[in-house]
């Protein structure tokens, strides 16, 4: 397991599985910027470990606005998600209407991207797949 929490507004620590890379997002602080600084270096992680699947985990109670989860959404093929498939989970289950949202817009843009409750019901997406890792 590793950790990066230097001078950005969260933490990511990365796990190696078999089929797939884990990162786990911790943090106070959301919005644009901070969701993609995220995205960006967990896509990055993946294509360094060669990895073709993330489940990302996020554990940070702040919320987003709308057009800040369209816009990422929107962009995660700019990000690096095109040859990734994405199993999401998010801690604060209040903010599952938004997830709904930027999964729409990210599928529509081409992403395979899902959310799940937790990691064991993602594992078993991923695992529908055939060949996880690059």
């Amino acid at each position: 397991m590793s950790d990066s929490f230097s001078e950005t507004p969260y933490g990511i620590v990365f796990e190696e599985y078999p089929n797939y890379l884990y990162a786990l997002v911790h943090g106070e602080q959301y919005g644009y910027a901070v969701l993609a600084g995220f995205l960006r270096e967990i896509a990055d992680e993946c294509k360094k470990r060669g990895f073709n699947q993330v489940v990302i985990e996020e554990n940070i109670s702040a919320t987003g606005s709308d057009e800040d989860i369209v816009r990422i959404a929107s962009e995660l093929p700019q990000l690096g998600f095109s040859d990734i498939r994405m199993a999401y989970i998010d801690r604060f289950l209040d903010q599952k209407e938004m997830n709904e949202m930027g999964q729409e817009v990210a599928v529509h843009h081409g992403i395979d991207v899902r959310i799940f409750p937790n990691q064991l019901d993602a594992e078993r997406w991923l695992s529908t797949s055939g060949i996880a890792t690059a």
